[in-house]
């Protein structure tokens, strides 16, 4: 990862990954909507816009394996130059990779029945923003001031990650802890590309950035506040887009006072019943006071 590419790489997966979690997050949100019925988020995502039987197999999961693959073969191929660091810095990134690939083996197994605990998958994911954390956390031995500040940010970004993924995990139905999850991905993506164009420079002739300046880490303190903004407006965009083509299907959403009163009714023996699930198999019962006659 000591190169443009090496950082380009897997901003590019973290971003492809986020973008592709937005939509499906907002679209799967509109049709509940649409059904009045109880959004419930996931760690992957079934494509949808395929056909046949290929909607329901594990693309994205597969998919994963593949770039992680990739980044992994790369990392092992270019690690082989000489040099200590370049050995051990190429083999935290290929350990990374490794982890985010593990999550992936793990999403294909309960696709397949294996016998898993529950939630599984977000533990998954969790091992393997955790293992991403401390490898950058410790990667950071004779850097510059301006290095080690770029990497900084990136563990902000990695600890959100990882506590967003943990929140989804206990809030699986509320919209927004997915799309936490996926915001601080994107910005992952986004930050693991900029902090490539900061240190390696791709474009000729251009002069690198000072290790010890301080208005340079200034400077770099805004990029990054820009990122976070982006990603941000981003995510609304996405979710503008999806609503737009939802309702250009005719597609009409339910608002919360039909939600509630979905919800509230009454029982055969005239209490009034509130239902916790979709299918009132759960409900709590509030008792009618009693009148005196």
């Amino acid at each position: 990862m000591g190169t443009f590419g090496g950082h380009a790489l897997p901003g590019t997966f973290f971003l492809l990954f986020a973008f592709w979690y937005t939509v499906q997050i907002f679209n799967r949100y509109f049709q509940c909507r649409k059904r009045n019925a109880r959004f419930t988020s996931t760690v992957t995502f079934p494509c949808t816009c395929l056909c046949g039987r290929l909607k329901k197999w594990p693309l994205e999961s597969i998919m994963k394996i593949v770039l992680v693959i990739i980044g992994f073969s790369g990392e092992i191929i270019t690690g082989l130059r000489p040099g200590p660091y370049v050995i051990l810095g190429n083999g935290q990134h290929a350990t990374m990779f490794f982890a985010f690939g593990l999550s992936g083996v793990v999403e294909l197994l309960l696709f397949f029945k294996a016998p898993l605990p529950t939630d599984v998958d977000y533990i998954a994911n969790i091992l393997a923003f955790t293992i991403e954390l401390v490898l950058f956390t410790f990667h950071l031995h004779g850097r510059s001031e301006l290095d080690v500040l770029l990497h900084v940010l990136l563990t902000y970004v990695i600890i959100a990650s990882l506590i967003s993924a943990f929140i989804e995990m206990k809030f699986r139905h509320n919209v927004l802890a997915p799309l936490a999850r996926t915001y601080f991905v994107m910005l992952q993506g986004s930050w693991f590309w900029q902090v490539g164009f900061i240190l390696y420079r791709p474009f000729p002739g251009k002069s690198p950035w000072k290790g010890d300046d301080h208005s340079q880490m200034m400077l770099i303190t805004i990029y990054f506040a820009w990122h976070s903004i982006a990603c941000f407006i981003i995510i609304l965009l996405f979710g503008g887009i999806v609503s737009c083509y939802q309702k250009g299907r005719g597609v009409s959403y339910v608002d919360d006072d039909m939600i509630m009163k979905r919800l509230i009714h009454t029982g055969t023996n005239g209490q009034t019943l509130v239902s916790l699930n979709d299918d009132s198999e759960s409900d709590i019962e509030y008792q009618k006071p009693s009148t005196v006659k």
